[in-house]
């Protein structure tokens, strides 16, 4: 299955708006990602957090899993509730995977919903001027390439707004 643009897109969001992720595979392997994906492989749990609040999170979780093996090791679930804890003891935002996903894709369709809106309406000309300025410089350039570039800087700047109080 290849990756859409939006899908591309929607994990750009979620690396700018610095959102990580802790997950927990079938098996109890802990793991952290600085950029939470889309795509989950598959029997893991997954919760997002800031970036640089995963590691610590996965940390403890670690630490938890290893002072608790002695007696068989923690289920998958057990150690989803005992990470929420640790999130929730941290003052840690965390959110479910499939949520913060929600998110970064709603994110995308703002943009694309906006920029439709904007052609639609005949606003487009800055745009498009920019392009041809920067067509002139390279002709290599395609339009749809440009317009994706400035897709990610709205995105960017949605991020921004969203993380900021």
């Amino acid at each position: 299955m290849g990756v859409n643009r939006d899908d591309l897109l929607a994990e750009y969001y979620l690396k700018a708006a610095g959102v990580a992720a802790v997950w927990i595979d079938r098996d109890g392997l802990i793991g952290s990602e600085d950029a939470a994906r889309l795509q989950l492989e598959d029997g893991r749990v997954a919760y997002c957090c800031p970036r640089g609040a995963n590691f610590v999170l996965a940390y403890r979780l670690q630490l938890w899993k290893q002072d608790h093996d002695h007696v068989g090791p923690p289920s998958q679930a057990a150690m989803a509730e005992r990470l929420e804890q640790f999130a929730d003891e941290g003052g840690v935002g965390i959110t479910p995977h499939a949520t913060a996903i929600g998110r970064a894709r709603a994110a995308v369709a703002e943009v694309n919903v906006r920029l439709a809106a904007m052609k639609s309406k005949g606003e487009l000309r800055e745009l498009n001027q920019a392009f041809r300025a920067a067509r002139a410089v390279d002709s290599s350039l395609r339009y749809e390439a440009f317009m994706e570039a400035k897709k990610a800087a709205l995105l960017e700047a949605l991020a921004r707004r969203m993380s900021t109080p």
